[in-house]
């Protein structure tokens, strides 16, 4: 088995990749997002903090200092010498090429500490020529990714929480990416309001069905200021408890394809404006009660996956 060995882990991939540890700087480059701006909508997605659901808060530095911050923090946790840029805060492709380029460069050409670039963004932010540039960093022997939100394989949970896209947009997404060679992770949450356990197993399938390389699974996280907030102040929605959450988190992986990485699963918010789960502050406690699931079912990522 892989995590003791129940999945396959982002940090055991980089290993293998590279042949040491290897860490995220995440980055708030100011971009906004087509769902706040009123391109597409207003008020930005349900659960989406004002901060975009990025962890920086405060005011935002240069990515210059961005940077520098990020390597001084995580070189001394973790004596990291090799990174990745992952442009985290709002949608990372809103915006011309030209001005992309600019903000790109500036951060994986300008140090060669960075192995890598991570663009967080959305499915209906993205074109064939936004891709010509991001793969031409792996022309230059960058590890590249595309991280795109889809949230649930549910157009109608889509709609319910104001995402502004369909499933069809993000399987579109994902198919002409990998056109152009580009690893391509997929955003989901689990706990969604409506959503039962059979929309976490046909959301794990949906995504299986695509050639997706990485999922990032998220718990619902309930922040202040949002309408799932709202919702919940309502009595609209019930917080998933921990053990709850383990068991749906894998089950989703017994129906994600073994080679698939798993670069997240559980949602970190910031304390002052998390309302629920407040489990979700104690990451390792989350982990152990997802490894214990596993263990409970004798289970591991793929287990249910049809070959």
């Amino acid at each position: 088995m892989r995590d003791r060995m129940f999945y396959r882990s982002f940090s055991s991939y980089l290993r293998e990749r590279f042949g040491e540890k290897v860490y995220r700087i995440s980055l708030d480059a100011g971009f906004t997002c087509p769902n706040r701006d009123g391109k597409i909508g207003t008020g930005g997605c349900a659960y989406c903090s004002p901060s975009g659901s990025w962890k920086g808060g405060g005011m935002r530095l240069p990515l210059h200092e961005q940077v520098l911050q990020g390597k001084r923090i995580i070189g001394n946790r973790y004596g990291a010498n090799k990174y990745i840029a992952y442009f985290q805060a709002y949608t990372n492709t809103y915006a011309p090429v030209d001005t992309l380029k600019k903000i790109y460069d500036s951060v994986v050409l300008s140090d060669s500490d960075f192995v890598g670039i991570s663009i967080g963004t959305r499915p209906d932010c993205i074109d064939e020529q936004k891709l010509e540039l991001i793969s031409s960093y792996r022309r230059l022997g960058l590890e590249v990714w595309i991280e795109y939100g889809l949230q649930s394989a549910n157009d109608a949970t889509l709609r319910l929480i104001n995402r502004g896209h369909s499933v069809e947009d993000f399987s579109g997404a994902v198919l002409l990416t990998k056109h152009y060679d580009i690893m391509v992770g997929a955003h989901v949450i689990v706990g969604l309001p409506r959503e039962k356990r059979d929309d976490v197993i046909r959301t794990a399938r949906f995504v299986g069905s695509l050639p997706v390389d990485g999922i990032k699974i998220h718990n619902l996280n309930i922040v202040k200021g949002t309408k799932i907030a709202e919702m919940y102040r309502k009595g609209e929605l019930v917080p998933l408890e921990l053990e709850e959450y383990a068991g749906l988190a894998v089950d989703f992986l017994e129906h994600t394809r073994p080679d698939v990485i798993v670069a997240r699963l559980i949602a970190e918010s910031d304390p002052q404006t998390l309302i629920e789960p407040r489990w979700s502050l104690d990451k390792q406690r989350a982990l152990d009660a997802i490894k214990r699931a596993f263990e409970m079912r004798k289970s591991y990522q793929g287990k249910l996956v049809s070959h």
